[in-house]
């Protein structure tokens, strides 16, 4: 993606997100992939009353209609007041597009496959494969480093030295005064509206992955500072702060990240009785720290 087209990929994400009723914390757009980091409480979909349905359909559609119901939102208003015989079942179509993150990937990825195909005269799909997703335990040191290590992208790839400086990420949004991205890592921080500690708390945060007496160092820079090579060939960085400068399966491969007891909670009441490694959830860093110590993952069995 170039950046018009994350700027478009952006718009996307953001409508989209408030017609499912998600809050993005964070996110990130590069070259060739993306991350975004979702919260969701299905439940607020479940207890959706018409206002809010009409109020979601607008956030995504505007003033044009919905190709698939053939109506716009004033249609719909009139609608679901009216409460006719096919009130119900346009209730029942919409809401079972909300509060689903794979709904919600697969209705992003469509619409900018459009949106990319109709601006360049392409023809295809865009995206060569499924997403993956992570289950995260919300407001734990699991979601802030989750979080961290998404708006590190472009650190990493020696785009930027500083996370705050890229414009396609949710934290370098937020530095340019984006109010939904404010908003987001306001949560990521467990506050509910932005504010200038919380900014530079999350600041300090990703600054504390570079390592001491610098701002931030791409990966290139830190070969000399000390790395194994682990598992499928990727980079283990053992070098104290730069964890989130390698590549970490766990955020990326259908993992569940959380504290030790969650994990297992999680695991238990869904079915997960084994796990790759063993019975346990593992940590994703070993000695990695007070704040990594706590956190582990773990993977359903295939």
């Amino acid at each position: 993606m170039d950046e018009e087209a994350m700027e478009a990929m952006r718009h996307i994400m953001r409508s989209q997100a408030a017609f499912a009723g998600m809050e993005v914390l964070t996110y990130c757009f590069m070259a060739n992939h993306f991350h975004i980091f979702v919260r969701l409480d299905p439940k607020e979909t479940e207890n959706l009353d018409d206002a809010g349905l009409v109020g979601r359909f607008r956030a995504l559609y505007g003033g044009t209609r919905c190709a698939s119901l053939g109506i716009d939102a004033d249609d719909l208003e009139v609608i679901l007041k009216k409460n006719g015989s096919s009130a119900e079942g346009i209730r029942r179509r919409l809401k079972a597009r909300m509060g689903d993150v794979s709904v919600f990937m697969r209705e992003v990825k469509t619409r900018f496959t459009l949106w990319y195909n109709g601006e360049r005269g392409t023809v295809g799909t865009f995206w060569a494969e499924r997403f993956r997703s992570v289950i995260v335990e919300a407001d734990t040191a699991a979601q802030r480093m989750v979080a961290a290590y998404i708006d590190l992208n472009p650190v990493r790839a020696g785009l930027v030295e500083d996370a705050g400086d890229y414009g396609f990420s949710g934290f370098g949004e937020a530095c340019a005064g984006g109010s939904v991205a404010r908003r987001g890592i306001a949560r990521i921080e467990g506050k509910m509206t932005w504010a200038t500690q919380w900014h530079e708390r999350y600041r300090a945060r990703l600054c504390s992955r570079m390592g001491p007496g610098t701002r931030s160092r791409p990966v290139d820079e830190q070969r000399s500072s000390g790395e194994a090579e682990g598992e499928d060939g990727q980079a283990v960085v053992v070098a104290e702060g730069s964890r989130l400068f390698s590549k970490i399966r766990a955020f990326s491969e259908g993992w569940v990240v959380g504290s030790v007891a969650w994990v297992e909670s999680f695991c238990s009441a869904n079915g997960w009785l084994g796990f790759r490694r063993g019975r346990k959830a593992k940590p994703v860093v070993e000695d990695g720290g007070a704040d990594l110590a706590n956190v582990a993952v773990a993977v359903k069995r295939l």
